[in-house]
Order: C-alpha cells, then structure tokens, then sequence
C-alpha cells in the first residue's frame, strides 16, 4: 500500500523521477490526436523547455506569480501544466469560451485554441502561444532565462474553480502537494499499477482528470487515455481498442452507459467516482463486470473518503481517509486536514486562510460501519409545507424504477407559498407509474406533486444535470400540469 502523507513532493518531482526510470513509458495518450502518445521523458524535456522559456527577462515573471493557460486537449497542453508547475509559477486555466473568471498579467494559450476563440487575446495583457494542433507559436521566439530550484510541496501551484461543493463558485488555490497526495490516494484506493490503463473524458480545468487520472498514471506507472469528450456510443469500443482496465466517473455517466446494451467484452474491471448509489452500482457490476468503487471529494480536499477495491460497500463512498478528520454538523459534511499541503490555501480574492474545519455543502450520514453515504448537496433541497426534502433522496428512488434511466428531482414554483415537488424520468414508464413507486417507498411529504417524462435530462458541459434548465423546461408547462392534476393527494 502507498503511504499517503510521507514524502510530500511535486508533480515535477514524481515526474523526474519517472523520466529517470524509464523515460521511454508512456504516460498519456490522447483520443483522436495525431500526436497521440506522450512519453514521461518528452514530458520532462518539454516541461523545462518551457519554464525556461516563461524565466525569459522580458516577461518578467517572479515566482508565485500567476499564468493563465487554454489549450485544446492534447500533448501540449500537458506540456504547458508541466512547464508551469517547473518554473515556480501558478497555473490558472481558463476555459476555451474564456468565460472562467480569471485574472492575470501573462497568458500561454494554444494556437488552436485561440483560432477557435479570438476574444482570448483579450483575456492578459501580455499573450504568448503555443501549438496545440493550430500550428506554430511564438513563445520559442522569446529568449530563455536560467532554470530555477523546483517548487516545494507547500507552494502555490494551481487554481481552479469549483462548481461550489463549498459554497458558491469560485477560485480555489492549491499548493503542490495536494495534488500528488490525492493521486497517491486514487492509485491506492484502485490499486492501479504499471499494466493499467485510465480513461478519462472529463475537461482539463477540472480535478479529476488533473490528479484523479494524469498525476495518478504518473504516480502508478499507468497509461493515461485522455478523452476530448464523453460519448456512450464509442464507449466500449474505445476501451477495447485502448485496453482500457479503468475509468473515472460521475454518477450520470454511469446512468448514460446502463442505457445501452451489456457488454463484457473488455478489460475494464472497475471505475472511480461518485456518487454511485447501491442500485446504480448493483446494476453496473451486473451488466459490465465492472465495480464502480464510490469515493467522496471535492476540488479543496481531493479525497475525503473513499471504498478500496476488494472491500466496496455499495451505495457508500467508503471510510474517512488517514489524511483527514471527518464529522457531521447538521447533517452537512466537515472536514478537517490532518497533514500539511494536502488542501487548499485559501480562495481567489480573499485573504482569508481555509477554516480549521471546512464545512461543504453536501449532506450525508454514516452508516454502522463507519462509512459516508451521500445524501446530496445542500443547496439541493426543496422546501414544501415546512419540510424540507432531499432531491437526492427522491432522484435515488425514482432512478431504481425498472424502467426508469435517469430521474432528477426540482422545486417549482408553488401557488400555495414555497414549493412543490417536480420529478423528470426518462425511460419507459408512466407518469402513474412514477407516482405509486414513490407512494410505496417515499415519506408522504416527499411524494411529487408533479411527474413529467422526458427524451434525456438537460445536461452542462461536466455531463451533470442541468436544474436551472430542467426548471425552465418545467416551467413552460406548469399550468398544464396543473390542469391535467398529475398530482399526488399529499399536497393537499
């Protein structure tokens, strides 16, 4: 087992020491580029070809300072993560619409990337360009600078914007080490090893695919396959033709992939993530032989806790991890680091360092063993008639129907004061049908007062559902809704 917490180093320093085993190992391939395989060495040589380029005199960079990075998916743009990270400075990547907020003297952008979005030449005032499948750029016109002592574990490293587990969306700075800790953590976890091979399709200015799946195939000796973007009609087929052994998650991907046929004619074996509740993952392991193996994170912590293959408890996200201390306030989940550099330093704009206990926004509870069962976030509950009601709750019941695919679960609005309860399904049943499964297994107050069926849920770039969309859909035909009284007798 990997000790967790020793040894706290850098991205540059797992790398280095990789490229000096054996440089020659592939460490990602990209899905659908010419370029395809990147090796650790050419990582290491293009990673300090960069940050001598970024120490060049007339930018004037001073470590710590922040770079603001948007490349298309692909060998240069780990490059760029890589060359960042070696000269000292903080990376900030910025999505390819430029609508990331995002602040910063310099930027690094893709040739491609900017070809497909000229407004990012605004974004810095000082824009320098590398190619990403757009052809050639201008950062090697610069003259280098010396390359500089590496990072230390503690040093600003990254930001990235949360989709707001801890509050409201916004720019969370991480240190080195936090990264390299929670891919140790995933490696352990999944017991990945030099024969694995790790898809990945989630989009570069998140998390997971950052140290849940590139730092871990670096940590693990693994092969990265890097996915520009999901889709469940190339799925197998793309894991057949990579040797695919493991993939990276979210339940609604997971939901999507049990909307086709089984197939079990391929290497996968399990796939981390969450949240997996116990009849997605009963289902999953049934149809594909594969263990979904359910662990609870967030972009500040990294893993909080989390199942280890060959002791999943379905339907929970596994036991706190050693790294950190783990209490219910409320019913909503806190956590306390115990080790240096494995989370946040503190936010974009405020000055204000990370609380002792970090307070998400997501609720749960534990089981008799100790494990976390996710109960959805905070932010994701309806008010009706003074109770609230968990939309988690109701989705995890409505989506075990047989019949049902997917399900989510919305307040709208109310002409009888706060809100009443809106369920969408799509899948091959009935709005009556709906309706009684929930008289049979949900609370009287959680009944829906409205059913509507759907083609597929509206859906964000992250592939997760869409409430605010799901709500306006739902709100063109309200009034229909209630003329037709698809309601439950509960809300009477």
């Amino acid at each position: 087992m990997i000790e967790v917490v020793d040894r706290p180093e850098t991205v540059i320093d797992v790398l280095a020491r990789r490229a000096a085993a054996d440089p020659r190992a592939i460490v990602a391939t990209f899905a659908g580029d010419p370029r395809r395989n990147l090796t650790v060495g050419e990582l290491l040589r293009s990673a300090e070809r960069i940050a001598r380029l970024l120490a060049s005199p007339s930018l004037g960079l001073l470590p710590g300072e922040s770079v603001l990075t948007c490349l298309r998916p692909g060998p240069a743009l780990v490059a760029v993560l890589a060359g960042v990270a070696r000269a000292g400075l903080v990376e900030v990547p910025v999505t390819a619409d430029g609508g990331t907020p995002s602040a910063g003297r310099v930027a690094l952008l893709g040739t491609g990337a900017l070809a497909g979005n000229p407004r990012l030449a605004t974004i810095a005032p000082i824009v320098r360009t590398v190619d990403d499948g757009g052809g050639p750029g201008d950062l090697d016109d610069l003259r280098p600078g010396p390359l500089g002592p590496r990072p230390g574990p503690g040093d600003p490293a990254l930001v990235l914007s949360t989709s707001g587990t801890t509050g409201r969306p916004k720019g969370v700075l991480l240190p080195h080490f936090a990264g390299v800790r929670h891919a140790r953590r995933v490696t352990a976890s999944m017991r990945y090893g030099p024969d694995d091979v790790l898809y990945n399709a989630f989009p570069w200015n998140h998390v997971n695919i950052r140290h849940a799946g590139l730092l871990a195939a670096l940590v693990s000796g693994a092969r990265l396959v890097a996915v520009p973007r999901f889709s469940a009609s190339a799925f197998w087929e793309l894991c057949r033709a990579e040797g695919v052994t493991a993939f990276n998650f979210m339940g609604a991907v997971a939901a999507i992939l049990l909307r086709g046929p089984a197939d079990r004619a391929h290497r996968v074996t399990r796939a981390y993530g969450g949240p997996a509740p116990a009849w997605l993952a009963a289902r999953f392991r049934e149809r594909f032989g594969v263990q979904l193996v359910e662990a609870y994170a967030c972009t500040e912590l990294g893993d909080v806790t989390s199942n280890t293959l060959g002791e999943v408890a379905e339907g929970t996200a596994g036991r706190p991890v050693p790294e950190y201390d783990v209490r219910l306030d409320d019913g909503r989940i806190a956590v306390r680091p115990r080790a240096k550099h494995i989370s946040a330093l503190g936010y974009v704009g405020s000055s204000e360092p990370p609380p002792e206990w970090v307070l998400t926004g997501d609720l749960g509870d534990f089981d008799g063993d100790g494990r976390l069962v996710f109960r959805g976030r905070h932010a994701d509950v309806i008010r009706r008639r003074g109770e609230n009601i968990s939309a988690w709750q109701v989705e995890s019941v409505v989506a075990a129907m047989p019949g049902v695919r997917e399900a989510a679960a919305v307040g709208v609005p109310s002409e009888l004061t706060e809100e009443d309860l809106l369920v969408a399904a799509v899948g091959a049943v009935t709005e009556e049908d709906v309706h009684a499964w929930c008289r049979d297994r949900l609370p009287r107050y959680a009944w829906p007062r409205y059913v509507v069926l759907l083609d597929a849920l509206p859906r964000n770039a992250a592939a997760k559902v869409s409430k605010s969309r799901l709500r306006d859909v739902a709100g063109k035909d309200l009034e229909h809704l209630r003329r037709k009284d698809h309601a439950c007798e509960s809300w009477t």
